[in-house]
């Protein structure tokens, strides 16, 4: 886990200096996008998000191809197996890469679980319903599942992000206040040292 982490470190320090390129460098969308969170932390969730998903409909694919011969509407078990395993890769990926938290793995993973399941029960009930539609209106049929499982892995990806930053890695606020007051100790130290230099020069004039 120590080398997980060693090595999620220093690719977010590779991601944090690309996400600052980018805010500084002529993209005033970005920095709208971005100005509420963390330097790089909005990059990262892009980067593994696009392997999470991939991840998850590679998943949800080789289930459906399994099951959907043998069972009816095999697709809708495919989706509940493949999203149960799926957040488990994504909630070490989410903590390791992105927000970084410390400890309550069994407490956080569990909360992943409840905000991926708000987005997975309705899905159950219009996954069908988008397969169908895709498969009547563009008559897709087969690949009708394939089609629908992507598109509602598209629109799960931005409710998830907000819903893990504010739930399930959610930070108390004295722990927060913690942080910020120990990232702070370091400068006030600096600018105590300039103020005590310029002293003893004034005192030597």
């Amino acid at each position: 886990m120590r080398a997980a982490r060693g090595m999620g470190q220093r690719m977010s320090r590779a991601m944090d200096s690309d996400s600052a390129d980018m805010s500084g460098s002529g993209y005033p969308w970005w920095s709208r996008l971005t100005k509420h969170m963390p330097p790089g932390q909005f990059a990262r969730y892009l980067i593994v998000g696009v392997w999470n998903t991939v991840f998850g409909y590679s998943l949800y694919a080789l289930f459906t191809a399994l099951l959907m011969p043998r069972v009816r509407f095999g697709y809708i078990y495919a989706s509940v197996v493949s999203n149960l395993l799926a957040i488990t890769v994504a909630y070490f990926c989410y903590k390791i890469f992105i927000f970084k938290t410390q400890g309550n793995y069994l407490l956080e993973w569990f909360r992943c679980i409840l905000v991926y399941g708000s987005g997975i029960l309705p899905g159950l009930v219009l996954l069908p319903l988008l397969v169908e539609g895709l498969d009547y209106g563009f008559h897709l049929g087969r690949s009708a599942p394939y089609v629908a499982g992507a598109l509602w892995t598209g629109l799960t990806v931005s409710y998830s992000f907000f819903g893990h930053k504010h739930f399930s890695f959610r930070v108390p606020d004295d722990a927060a206040h913690d942080a910020a007051t120990e990232a702070e100790a370091p400068i006030e130290d600096v600018v105590e040292g300039v103020i005590a230099e310029s002293a003893n020069a004034e005192n030597r004039i």
